[in-house]
């Protein structure tokens, strides 16, 4: 679901590399914790990155809630 999420969301993201190597790294993962650690890399991230780790939370959020 990770990375439906970001494709969902690629358009609308600045660091696209970035996020595609953090989509890749763990989309196998448990979405508990993939939520946990966009989470924190978004209190860790700069302002751009820090949006761009948002964005893609909150598409997954989207598709988790709607069921997809």
């Amino acid at each position: 679901m990770l990375k439906e999420a970001f494709e969902s969301a690629a358009p609308y993201i600045s660091n696209f590399k970035e996020i595609r190597r953090f989509v890749e790294e763990n989309e196998g993962k448990n979405l508990d914790e993939v939520i946990k650690l966009i989470e924190k890399r978004i209190d860790e991230s700069d302002t751009t990155l820090s949006t761009d780790y948002r964005i893609l939370l909150n598409e997954l959020r989207k598709m988790i809630n709607t069921g997809l």
